[in-house]
């Protein structure tokens, strides 16, 4: 994978043609993800060796996968199924996006890109505490979209060399830049910066502040929280404060992912009532793609982030989509900071008509996600 650890990736063979796909890993996880646990040499896959395999539905594959393993390989599996079921029904591969569309009833739509352009947190080796600094181009127009992202994350790379030095250049774990400093604004301003070169007015801030990494138990029962940012402590109620005054200082900032620990609901619908009519208060950490949490939590949110891993199967991750759908709640099929050379994110969101894909810098081995869209596109 992109960073070089080791994940899993199946092949559905059925006769002389052999379809792959693979899981990606996560670095941040959710506490209720799906486990990944590596399937080992000596696991017991015998039951997938068997022709009636190849005449199950989708549904029907996954109940099967769910029931006999617990891992990353439930995702590769489910994934290799889904190709496998769309070259059965006719479509090619380039069309994928196609048979998922008919056979979810969803209609074919391109998503809104939510592009990393600046990494801190755990996706960089810098003291910045927020996770991603990311940009939303306003344009609907799917290349539109990419070309103004790549300008952009030129012309950041391009400020960063001039303003602090070359050495600041270097990337996180997502492709973004990761410059060495520790201040959120400065990070913001910079991002403002680079938008204003040659794209001013077009896009939109969107930051992922990975809140269960900053964040600590406090209280006698542990049941409360704090947030550290720059070694200052805030409560939940102090910590709701800031990110009021972070959004009211930098209106371009209309996205914010796990603002608080999972457990914290109550700064989450705090959060929600005073800025949801204006800002996307989104779910990772807080959901992991499982329709239980997304019942137990759905006041708590506007938006959802969906990864198949984190939910084990394609079939899963459909039923949190719906579920999104129903109750007006903005879908994002994204990646993990531990990316394959896949490209069936772009397929699924275009597939079905998601309202956003989350897919990590507009390059190195992150533009094949892009690539494979402007295709998409070009069929249209």
């Amino acid at each position: 994978m992109s960073t070089g650890e080791f994940t899993q990736e199946a092949v559905i063979e059925n006769g002389q043609n052999k379809i792959y796909e693979s899981a990606p890993q996560g670095l941040t996880l959710g506490q209720n993800e799906a486990s990944l646990l590596v399937i080992n040499k000596g696991s017991d896959l015998s039951f997938l060796n068997t022709k009636e395999i190849f005449d199950l539905t989708q549904a029907e594959f996954d109940t099967l996968i769910s029931s006999k393993l617990v891992s990353q390989l439930t995702t590769s599996l489910s994934l290799a199924f889904l190709r496998y079921s769309s070259n059965r029904n006719g479509y090619t591969d380039d069309r994928l996006y196609e048979y998922i569309a008919a056979s979810n009833k969803t209609n074919i739509a391109f998503p809104y890109g939510i592009f990393n352009i600046l990494n801190g947190g755990m996706h960089a080796g810098n003291k910045l505490e927020f996770c991603e600094f990311m940009i939303i181009p306003k344009t609907s127009s799917i290349n539109e979209n990419i070309r103004i992202a790549s300008e952009i994350y030129l012309d950041l790379g391009k400020i960063l060399e001039n303003d602090l030095g070359i050495e600041h250049t270097l990337v996180g774990r997502e492709g973004g830049f990761a410059p060495n400093i520790s201040d959120v604004e400065f990070a913001i301003s910079l991002i403002k910066k680079a938008i204003n070169v040659r794209n001013t007015d077009k896009c939109d801030i969107a930051i992922d502040v990975a809140a269960n990494n900053l964040s600590r138990r406090i209280g006698e029962d542990n049941s409360n929280f704090e947030y550290v940012i720059k070694d200052k402590e805030y409560s939940s109620q102090e910590f709701v404060v800031y990110l009021e005054s972070l959004l009211k200082k930098f209106p371009e900032i209309t996205y914010l992912e796990d603002p608080f620990h999972e457990e914290d609901i109550g700064a989450w619908k705090e959060l929600k009532i005073k800025v949801g009519d204006r800002v996307l208060i989104t779910g990772d950490d807080l959901i992991v793609t499982n329709i239980k949490y997304l019942e137990k939590y759905k006041d708590s949110i506007n938006a959802c982030i969906l990864k198949i891993n984190q939910v084990g199967t394609f079939t899963d991750l459909i039923k949190a989509y719906h579920f999104c759908i129903k109750n007006n709640i903005k879908t994002i099929i994204s990646q993990r900071s531990g990316e394959t050379d896949s490209d069936i994110i772009s397929h699924i969101a275009v597939g079905l008509g998601s309202n956003y894909i989350k897919a990590g810098a507009p390059a190195r081995e992150r533009i094949i996600k892009y690539n494979s869209l402007l295709r998409i596109y070009d069929k249209q």
